[in-house]
């Protein structure tokens, strides 16, 4: 890659060196740690240390590189609409109303599914009727699976930067449908449709976020510097750039205490992944507690936690028992060959 991408290697020689003089490792690219790359250019970014050359909202250059290749990867390698595997559209007809998946993949082959499976969703966790400045309306009407893809997605992308391009064409007399843009420009002819949906409070951060139905089409040509997707980059300081989806997060705390089933799967729990930890730690101990109460007022059975995840040796087994040491075994069930039929069939 050449032009204004190409300072992407000028990132990774500045990583390099940081950890040299710092830590005295010597790094080759080959052996660089993505997600701690990662991590070094959030921060210089976050905090505005190139100042003046700091590129856009959406990071630097080399970040900006990482997220369109990250979305040009992984949509050419996801199974197109209507051609989902008969697995994962099994799995999605598995799926209820009000049922809560949270997922941190990046891709759409989820949506997909659940499309193709006809089942009802929606990418936020609550509609409202009405929005005042201090409160809102639940609008309980519809009957969806509620999916919350809380490191973003390959086919967000935020409208802001185009409308603030907008209002300057109009300040300088020029046609604002005249503005530049390969996404949102009319013109473009792209089919867009809203995360969110409804009445939504105006400081709302999903509002501006857009999902490009015609993924494959984009990729195929992708407009490196100037529309970048809206995605948490796989980094050690994901929170920094949480706070649009902040939403997603919020009362997970409390979840669990009234669940009646609780499944994960194939998240082994990174380590520059703690933050999530301590989510699934408050939700996974809620779960397993004694509430014999709720179950004997409601006559249900809680399921044992599921974990599922592709472990075929003792060593990896081993390991993933570890990270989630926090889990009551005697109260879960451990799935260790991977997302199969008996998994689904299990749901």
């Amino acid at each position: 890659m050449d032009g204004r991408a190409g300072k992407f290697r000028d990132d990774l020689d500045a990583y390099v060196r940081y950890r040299r003089l710092c830590d005295g490792v010597e790094l080759t690219y080959e052996s660089i740690n993505l997600e701690e790359l990662m991590g070094f250019l959030d921060i210089e970014h976050h905090l505005g240390l190139r100042g003046k050359d700091t590129w856009s909202d959406a990071g630097n250059e080399g970040q900006i590189v990482i997220k369109t290749l990250i979305g040009q990867i992984l949509t050419e390698r996801t199974p197109a609409a209507g051609s989902v595997p008969d697995l994962y559209v099994e799995f999605a007809r598995k799926l209820r109303p009000d049922d809560y998946v949270l997922t941190f993949n990046y891709d759409v082959l989820l949506e997909r599914a659940l499309e193709q499976a006809g089942v009802p969703y929606r990418l936020f966790p609550n509609r409202y009727k009405d929005v005042s400045d201090y409160s809102a309306t639940i609008d309980d009407s519809r009957q969806e699976v509620v999916v919350l893809k809380v490191h973003g997605s390959v086919d967000w992308f935020d409208r802001r930067r185009y409308e603030r391009f907008r209002h300057t064409y109009a300040v300088q007399g020029l046609d604002p449908d005249q503005t530049p843009d390969r996404i949102f420009n009319p013109s473009q002819g792209w089919y867009l449709t809203p995360v969110v949906e409804g009445p939504r409070h105006d400081d709302d951060p999903l509002v501006s976020l857009y999902r490009l139905r015609q993924v494959e089409a984009y990729y195929w040509d992708p407009d490196w510097f100037l529309n970048t997707p809206s995605l948490i980059s796989p980094s050690t300081q994901k929170l920094v750039y949480s706070s649009y989806v902040r939403e997603f997060w919020n009362g997970l705390g409390r979840a669990g205490w009234g669940n009646f089933r609780l499944v994960v799967i194939g998240y082994s729990l990174p380590k520059h992944d703690d933050y999530a930890r301590q989510v699934l730690y408050r939700v996974a101990r809620n779960y397993q507690s004694d509430n014999s109460d709720l179950s004997d007022y409601l006559k249900i059975e809680r399921d044992p936690l599921v974990l599922v995840d592709y472990r075929p040796d003792a060593a990896g087994l081993e390991d993933l028992k570890q990270r989630y040491a926090f889990v009551d075994w005697s109260k879960a069930m451990l799935h260790p060959t991977g997302f199969d039929l008996s998994v689904v069939e299990r749901l």
